[in-house]
């Protein structure tokens, strides 16, 4: 019996001192356990601490593009008030420059060419104004044929309203003998009175008259391109002369000669909104009624 006893007290010791072994490697699994996740924790800390650095640095620069496009907005907004602060005219006119500029200096070259020819050769002098002829002359003239009427009245344009106009003339006198011409539908010389007129007197209070009054030559000729860059250069010119609304109603007549409805409406358009009580403004309504009722037309059609 007490070997019994003792058997089985060893029993129950080699079973606790197993079980006291097995505990210690549980306790050990369980600490490299622990250990093990530390440095994973550790590792997901450096991650995180990386991570956020970067958003950081994004967050950063995020800024920086939100200020360059607040600034573009900014730069963009500026522009597009510039553009509508300029006038439709001038834009029209700057694609024109050019060209005036050719003319101008053409036209330059025809006066002083005119005025050299109409110069008295040296030894000779000009009749003075008023003085009777010689019995010699009048000898002359009675072996002469007698001109044609159409003859004799073209001699008489070409005398009054030619290139080369006598410098001792008022400016009154040239211009109404250019516009005597244009009356007659002598177009070209009453164009090459009105040029005269300009170029000796720019600075009268007819000179944007005398600008204008060139247009409507060229439109009577049909040179509606012509007429335009004359349109054009009165509104860049003189914008607050008392031709701008006629310029900007016979410029949409060219236009609608031209067959450029859309430019017309444009035109008219403008004229409308910048002179609401003038006669032209009446005119411009009506046709732009007459545009858009063609359209509907063709559209329906």
């Amino acid at each position: 019996m007490r070997r019994l006893g003792l058997l089985a007290l060893v029993g129950i010791l080699t079973c606790a001192a197993g079980a006291a072994g097995q505990s210690k490697k549980a306790y050990e699994l369980i600490y490299e356990d622990v250990q093990l996740l530390k440095q994973q924790l550790l590792k997901i800390e450096d991650r995180i601490g990386a991570a956020a650095a970067e958003i950081q640095s994004l967050s950063s620069q995020v800024r920086d593009l939100q200020s360059q496009l607040r600034l573009l907005q900014t730069d963009q907004a500026g522009l597009k008030q510039g553009l509508q602060n300029i006038p439709s005219q001038y834009q029209v006119v700057l694609t024109r420059l050019e060209s005036l500029s050719l003319q101008l200096t053409k036209l330059t070259e025809e006066i002083i060419a005119a005025r050299t020819a109409a110069m008295p050769p040296e030894g000779k002098t000009a009749p003075e104004a008023g003085s009777k002829p010689k019995a010699e002359d009048k000898a002359r003239g009675k072996d002469k044929k007698p001109a044609k009427p159409e003859e004799a009245k073209a001699a008489a344009s070409r005398e009054t309203a030619g290139p080369a106009a006598p410098s001792n003339q008022m400016p009154k006198e040239i211009y109404d003998m250019a516009y005597a011409d244009y009356i007659k539908g002598n177009y070209s010389l009453a164009i090459d009175g009105f040029k005269i007129y300009r170029e000796q007197f720019a600075d009268s209070p007819l000179a944007d008259n005398a600008l204008y009054w060139i247009g409507e030559c060229f439109f009577s000729q049909r040179k509606f391109e012509e007429a335009i860059e004359q349109f054009n250069l009165l509104l860049f010119d003189y914008p607050q002369g008392d031709k701008t609304a006629a310029a900007y109603l016979k410029k949409g007549f060219c236009f609608l000669e031209l067959g450029k409805k859309e430019e017309a409406l444009s035109v008219f358009k403008l004229l409308i909104a910048k002179y609401p009580n003038e006669e032209e403004t009446r005119l411009a309504q009506q046709k732009i009624k007459e545009i858009l009722g063609q359209n509907e037309g063709h559209q329906q059609s």
